[in-house]
């Protein structure tokens, strides 16, 4: 019976070794090559289902799938259609109420579509824009649905008599699901509207699920007021707590580098 010799052993064991090692290796690498061909198909499968996805939200919007901009449309009052400025959480939430044609800054407002509204959604700092680049046989159109007084801006303007909205609606994200002002007190609702595309409006909202109350300008003022104190008294109120705050800081700061 032969014996290997000590050095002769070493060598086979090497050997042994590095074909262990080097078919481990291999599984490794196929296993890894496997796994990212997987991760790829599974990132194209994500991909996909996104853009589709997207794609239905840009739809729902009246917007080109293509180029992402609005589309052009038509539409009459018995349709429901109307335009929308602004494509914000409130603009937004409005699109999905119906047929509508999505303006955002710098489109033009067009002159067709005489006597739909005009849903202005942008913050009172816009008017003025929006106002002096609306088409004159379109002003009429025009839906203000801002905070604060509007009265002597919108008399200015000489569209006083146009449709105003005070909206009780909370939309937390974009696409989000808008949260009605509805309490105990006032079941149907705190947002009302007047002027001529109010019931226009409350057929947009209500197709949203949301209340809104069509009211007379006589009833329309008192509301504003009220709104219109909620929300200095809620400015004035987070403006105090700001103050306290930095109040606080400003206290411990001097106390820590005079100590």
């Amino acid at each position: 019976m032969k014996y290997l010799s000590l050095h002769s052993l070493i060598a086979v064991i090497a050997l042994s070794t590095s074909q262990s090692s080097a078919w481990t290796t291999n599984t490794q690498i196929s296993s890894l090559l496997s796994s990212s061909s997987t991760s790829k198909l599974q990132m194209g499968s994500k991909a996909a289902s996104k853009w589709e996805k997207k794609k239905e939200w840009l739809e729902k919007r009246g917007m080109n799938t293509d180029t992402g901009l609005a589309l052009a449309s038509s539409g009459t009052v018995e349709s429901g259609f109307c335009t929308v400025i602004g494509g914000g959480r409130i603009g937004s939430m409005l699109m999905e109420g119906g047929e509508s044609l999505l303006l955002r800054r710098g489109d033009s407002i067009p002159e067709e579509n005489e006597g739909t509204p005009i849903l202005v959604a942008t913050r009172n700092d816009s008017l003025n824009g929006i106002i002096d680049a609306c088409p004159e046989n379109r002003k009429k159109d025009l839906v203000f649905m801002q905070n604060g007084y509007l009265d002597d801006f919108l008399s200015s303007k000489g569209l006083l008599d146009n449709t105003q909205v005070l909206l009780f609606v909370s939309v937390t994200a974009l696409g989000a699901e808008p949260i009605d002002g509805i309490t105990s007190a006032n079941p149907e609702g705190l947002t009302s509207a007047m002027g001529i595309h109010a019931e226009a409006f409350q057929s947009r909202l209500a197709a949203l699920g949301l209340k809104c109350n069509v009211v007379s300008s006589e009833g329309y003022r008192p509301a504003m007021f009220e709104k219109l104190m909620y929300v200095s008294k809620f400015i004035i109120r987070y403006s105090a707590i700001c103050f306290e705050i930095r109040l606080s800081y400003l206290f411990l700061q001097t106390n820590y580098f005079t100590i």
